[in-house]
């Protein structure tokens, strides 16, 4: 993404044959900048930047974005970009059990929640940070001036939020990985995603339970390439539905992330903050939200320890939920280490756990040996995703 300068951020720039705001956004300016910003106008920029200046004026959308927006502002303050549901169930079932969700948060210890406000919920971004300009969280600045854009952009807006994974795996940008075929191809994140993402979600614990979230057989049937003996093997039903996620087979190694954001140590690389590429298979604890009974699994930011800079340091309900949960990776190749099939062979000799390359293959998936050699104090949480009792008779164990 392109730095600005700070004045590039904010100008306004008149081009061409414009001669006001008017010519680039005429619907926004018929309201007037102080309707929106207060200020006053016509002043000097002393004036017009006085006590009264609202620099982003959607973090009220009530008050700015109605009443020409009112079901949008209405339903978009639930929404799962506004409120984060899915880590405030993190939170609550780290805290106080497996059986908790989102709408038992507020159960939760004062400096839990008084740091998820100050931090988490600051990274979720106003109308404003999704339709004028570039999220705070990469520093802002105008996308086209000011003029309000239905679409975000995905450079500027998307994978400027969800960048370190899902824009790392779409781009490629892992070394030895290439873009994914989507992108290569000039999709982009609104060709899958076409969910309501203004929909008030207080319905869902996390984003996987959203409605209308995209699936691979959106497009890809079973009418396509029906013959291929794969696809046969590990989908008996014709395609829609079987034994291994698509990502199993399809993704490439992606990032994780070892310990929280909290307090910008992850920025410093503190508290055993890290980040590293890695691709690890493991059990599906819920069919019936994730098909596949062997799903691509990552290690998610999470520590014993992560909300200490909070002033929280105990989790008791640590082992409630899984450190390495399902995974999505936006990282799709046709080809991938487990499928290529250079020189004839078969994509089992680059994933079953036998024969000579029973060792090789065997870092594909997520072992108990594994996490308790690397994740020794996540085994308890860990122990319903590890693979060791599912895996074939026939296959080695690790």
């Amino acid at each position: 993404m392109v730095q600005l300068e700070p004045w590039e951020k904010v100008l306004i720039k008149i081009s061409g044959r414009q001669v006001s705001y008017k010519d680039i956004d005429p619907v926004h300016a018929s309201i007037g900048c102080t309707t929106c910003h207060g200020g006053i106008e016509p002043a000097t920029f002393e004036m017009a930047h006085d006590s009264t200046f609202v620099r982003d004026p959607s973090k009220k959308p009530d008050q700015n974005c109605s009443p020409c927006h009112d079901e949008l502002v209405s339903t978009n303050a639930n929404s799962m970009h506004s409120k984060a549901w899915g880590e405030r169930t993190s939170i609550a079932q780290r805290q106080l059990g497996e059986d908790k969700d989102h709408n038992d948060f507020e159960s939760c210890p004062a400096e839990l929640k008084d740091g998820f406000e100050k931090e988490c919920a600051s990274c979720h971004t106003t109308c404003g940070q999704c339709h004028v300009s570039r999220p705070n969280s990469v520093d802002g600045g105008f996308i086209n001036n000011h003029k309000f854009n239905k679409r975000p952009s995905q450079e500027n807006n998307c994978t400027a939020c969800h960048g370190s994974r899902i824009g790392t795996d779409f781009n490629g940008e892992i070394e030895g990985n290439f873009e994914d075929i989507h992108n290569l191809r000039g999709m982009n994140c609104f060709d899958c995603h076409k969910e309501d993402f203004h929909e008030d979600a207080q319905y869902a614990k996390s984003r996987y339970h959203i409605t209308d979230l995209p699936t691979c057989i959106d497009c890809h049937d079973k009418t396509e390439n029906p013959k291929n003996a794969w696809h046969i093997f590990h989908w008996p039903e014709g395609g829609l539905t079987g034994e291994l996620s698509c990502f199993v087979c399809h993704s490439q190694p992606y990032n994780n992330c070892d310990n929280c954001h909290t307090k910008g140590e992850w920025k410093e690389g503190l508290n055993d903050y890290k980040e590293y590429p890695e691709f690890r298979i493991g059990f599906n604890t819920d069919r019936g939200l994730h098909d596949g009974k062997w799903v691509v699994v990552r290690h998610i930011p999470i520590s014993r320890d992560s909300y200490t800079p909070w002033g929280h340091d105990d989790l008791p309900n640590y082992d409630a939920r899984a450190t390495w949960e399902y995974s999505s990776p936006h990282n799709i190749n046709k080809f991938t280490a487990q499928t290529d099939t250079t020189g004839g062979a078969g994509c089992s000799e680059n994933c079953h756990v036998k024969g000579e390359n029973a060792d090789i293959n065997q870092t594909r998936f997520l072992w108990k040996s594994f996490v308790d050699s690397a994740y020794s104090d996540e085994a308890a949480a860990n122990a319903r995703v590890i693979v060791n009792d599912n895996l074939p008779e026939s296959w080695q164990k690790y």
